[in-house]
Order: C-alpha cells, then structure tokens, then sequence
C-alpha cells in the first residue's frame, strides 16, 4: 500500500509501506549516499576557516548564534522544570502541539483558534504557547491556553511583526522556534509544530495518530516545488516528531546549526537537507499529501482554484509579509475573525 502519496503523481514525497512495516525505497530522483556531500556543499562552503577568515560576516554569524545557544543552555534546566509543570496534564497521549509567536503575529493565531473553535476542534488542552513577550502571554493565557515565556532563553527578540520573509528579526525568531521543539522533545514529549499562519478545518491528529502510521519518526508538510528544498521539498512549518532517538538527534542537528539560518535567511533549507542526512541513518519520513495539508503554493492572489476540497489543515505561507498573508487568507475566505 501506498501512503503519502505525492501531488500529480511526482513519487519524490512518498513513503512505502507494507503489511508488517515502512519501507524508505528512495522515490526517482533521490540522491544515493555518495551523494550526500553535494547537498551539503553549500553548508561546507561557508564554514571552512579560510571562507570565515575571509567574510567577517560569517563570523558575525557564528558568534551571533553562539549567543543565542550560550542563553538557551544556562537557563535549560529551570526552563524545562517550569516546562513539565506547565504540561503535566496539558498533552494529547504525550504529545504536545507547540507554537512561538510575539505580539505582532497574534493576529494569526486568533484566526486559527478561531478556525478550530467554529470547527469543533479542541486544541486547548494540548497545546503550549511560547510566547516571546509578556502581552502575548496573558493574551492567550486568557483564551484558555497553556503558555510558556521564556524570556530571553529563546533569545531576545522584536515584538511585531517582520518587515519581510528571511530579514534579519526573521532570523533571530527561528531561533525560539528551534529552541521549543528541542526543549519539548529533551523533556520526553512527542511535538506537532507549527506556524501561525495555518487554519484548521479537520482535526489532523485523526491523520498523524493513524495506526498505520505509529512506525513513522516524522511527518512534514509538504512545500511545493520550490528549488531550493530539494528533493524533499519538506515544509518546517508544520511537522510531527515521535520522541524516538532517530527525531532527537535529527533535531539536536538542527538545533546546532543555527547559525546556518543566517546563511540561508531561513530555517526551512537547513532542516531539508539535515533530512536528507537522517533518512539514510533510518529516520523514518513521510511527506504530507497537499491533499489533506495543504500549503501555500497552492493558492495566490490572483487564484485559490487549486485549494483541495477537504484537507485537514491550509498554510499561508509562500507569502513575503503580514499584509500578504492577511490578503491570502480573505481571498481564500479562511479569515475566521
């Protein structure tokens, strides 16, 4: 049986499954493991010590980032004590739905408790908040939710929203969205991330939690055909990692690379190839079919026509600001407010 499977009949985001457990056959295009040193030739290319020498930018970088992972690991362990208390009984089956915002993306979030209320899916007593300030933490705290601030363990950060997709706030805020799901998943819990920008029209842990799934380390959303996430094509806005010791070394990797965020202006092509490197150490994967979790690639401005009928969630993303996803979402009509 085929599960996962991907969009216009492209195999790259499939997994294979047989009667008794998966099978990780590398769909048509998939790189072998000689290749391996390709992907990761960007990542190489800018951290050998005559490229650093050269780009004192990169150093830059490097120390910026050493900064934020300096702050995390001093206050871990209050941080994750005032975690398992905030969560003792604030999970689904040991599983936590995590998410990170500040004031400025609040606006997003509202609309997709809003998207979960009018569909009837309870989310509250499972899900944590980090918050990165305190007026965001008392305003959800007050919708009923479970919200951490963990103040400057997540690294400092700007209360409003970013002026672009990859700037430089941007970047420092994929450090908190690091730093949760590597706090929850050393603290024993399995972890549905997502970002803010998604609405929920079907509860998705129907899908995830599927029995024929239960072998599965992660599952991602899949991005569309975007060059740059090749061949995967893995969407870091929405995934599901087991507390197994495949997801948290993957992520452990994830995590120390911070600094290549500043490269890329982005979390999502780190994680894509860091994908690539555990699916052949055994990392067992599935990629989301867009047509129960749709992405943003599939709906614009000028044309929502290739929405699916009936996915369980839809992502705003492939969008560049705030003021592009708030039009996305409208012309989609998917604003719940």
């Amino acid at each position: 049986m085929k599960t996962g499977a991907a969009p216009n009949g492209n195999w790259s985001n499939s997994t294979y499954m047989n009667d008794n457990y998966y099978q990780k056959f590398p769909p048509h295009g998939f790189p072998k493991n000689n290749d391996l040193k390709v992907i990761f030739t960007s990542g190489e290319r800018v951290d050998y010590e005559g490229y650093i020498n050269a780009h004192p930018q990169r150093k830059v970088q490097i120390d910026r980032a050493r900064g934020f992972l300096d702050a995390f690991e001093a206050d871990r362990e209050r941080r994750q004590r005032a975690l398992r208390g905030i969560l003792k009984h604030r999970h689904r089956n040991n599983t936590v739905l995590a998410m990170t915002l500040n004031r400025g993306f609040a606006e997003l979030l509202l609309n997709w408790v809003e998207s979960c209320d009018r569909h009837n899916i309870e989310v509250r007593s499972w899900t944590v908040i980090a918050a990165l300030d305190e007026n965001t933490a008392q305003m959800f705290e007050q919708l009923g939710f479970a919200v951490y601030y963990p103040g400057p363990a997540y690294g400092l950060q700007i209360d409003r929203a970013v002026d672009c997709y990859g700037d430089g706030n941007f970047r420092d805020m994929m450090f908190a969205k690091n730093a949760v799901v590597k706090d929850l998943l050393d603290i024993g819990f399995n972890v549905l991330f997502q970002d803010v920008d998604l609405v929920w029209l079907k509860d998705p842990w129907d899908f995830l939690e599927a029995p024929d799934r239960g072998m599965l380390d992660a599952q991602f959303m899949y991005d569309g055909p975007n060059p740059n996430y090749a061949p995967l094509h893995a969407n870091s806005g929405f995934f599901f990692l087991r507390n197994t010791p495949q997801c948290r070394n993957f992520w452990q990797q994830v995590f120390d690379n911070f600094d290549k965020v500043y490269v890329y202006g982005g979390q999502q092509q780190a994680v894509n190839q860091l994908l690539v490197h555990h699916y052949f150490r055994g990392l067992k994967l599935d990629l989301l079919g867009e047509a129960e979790f749709a992405n943003g690639h599939l709906f614009t401005l000028d044309d929502v026509s290739r929405l699916p009928p009936d996915p369980y969630v839809i992502h705003c993303s492939w969008t560049s600001n705030l003021e592009h996803k708030l039009k996305k979402y409208r012309l989609a009509k998917l604003w719940f407010l």
